[in-house]
């Protein structure tokens, strides 16, 4: 039950009527077959040894399962206890076929072509990954049949972050005002706005609605984004062309060839990256570079309409993204 659902083990304990802490050692120390794998030499077996730094380090690789290698594979990073772990996993199962401590493509493509026949790889048909250049390039030297799919999260968790930049950028300036007026031993007043914020407390308490459309806002947000964008235009016009954006990965409606959708939908992004280059806020513009450089993967997206989703869900701190 534990490892086929999203659930918290403090949750598993209260219907079983069992103290969590029991019932954690249990799960650790008999369940979860660990302490049989460690004793079995299993634990360990496959990590990968590599020269670096004047010194040999070992990788630690807990997954390799080539038996959930499929036609739909999306590649990712996560960070566990803090390291950096690469995640290759079937879309369609859900199931991991690799898990490694790096991100080197080099390292990862030892793992692969080691664990991985030359079969197995030519059947992976896509391969949903974001935009670093390393992933990039292992995908084509790993998965060569493969056309790539730049994920719709990451696209839009890049766009979102670019937004925020805007709301801290204003929010460093107040500070720095209020900094420069106890230096120089003046007052720094704050009027109250309508709603009750300060302007500071109003730039803060804005970031929670500028993740989301406006349909989904609340009444307090609804009143509090009207005084962050009569105070800064500058928000308003980054924020409604990133709807724009969240709003042009919509998939049509109705039936349609996939050339004849991306036609529709390059042309349409070309508008949206004009609008974007001409808005001269640095921020919208470097959501516009980002995008042409990857627009081909991106326009892929409308193939299959492939994500990620899943597999971004299982990190809370993405949940507002989705």
């Amino acid at each position: 039950m534990v490892e086929c659902k999203i659930i918290s083990i403090g949750n598993v304990a209260y219907v079983l009527g069992m103290a969590v802490k029991k019932l954690h050692r249990w799960y650790q120390n008999v369940l979860s077959g660990f302490k049989q794998a460690e004793e079995q030499g299993h634990i360990g077996k496959d990590d990968l040894e590599v020269y670096q730094d004047g010194q040999y380090t070992d990788i630690a690789v807990p997954i390799v399962a080539p038996e959930h290698l499929g036609s739909q594979m999306g590649i990712d990073e996560k960070t566990i206890d803090g390291t950096c772990y690469t995640i290759l996993s079937n879309r369609q199962t859900n199931k991991i076929a690799l898990m490694s401590a790096t991100l080197k493509s080099d390292h990862l493509m030892q793992l692969i072509t080691t664990h991985f026949d030359i079969e197995q790889r030519m059947q992976v048909k896509s391969l949903s990954r974001d935009m670093a250049e390393n992933y990039d390039w292992l995908g084509r030297q790993a998965f060569m049949n493969a056309y790539h799919v730049i994920d719709k999260f990451h696209v839009i968790k890049n766009i979102l972050e670019q937004l925020q930049a805007i709301r801290i950028r204003y929010r460093q300036e107040e500070l720095a005002k209020r900094r420069e007026a106890k230096k120089n031993k003046q007052s720094y007043h704050q009027p109250i706005l309508s709603n009750g914020d300060t302007i500071l407390q109003l730039l803060a308490r804005s970031r929670g609605l500028l993740f989301i459309t406006p349909n989904k806002w609340s009444e307090h947000q609804k009143q509090r984004a009207k005084l962050l964008f009569s105070k800064y235009p500058e928000i308003e016009t980054a924020y409604y062309q990133v709807m724009k954006i969240r709003k042009w990965f919509t998939p049509p409606t109705g039936k349609t060839t996939y050339q004849k959708t991306r036609n529709r939908k390059r042309k349409e992004l070309k508008v949206l990256l004009k609008e974007f280059t001409d808005s001269g806020i640095e921020e919208i513009q470097n959501i516009a570079d980002s995008i042409k450089t990857h627009m081909g993967q991106i326009l892929h997206y409308f193939v299959k309409k492939e994500t990620n989703a899943k597999a971004e869900a299982l990190n809370p701190k993405n949940s507002l993204l989705s």
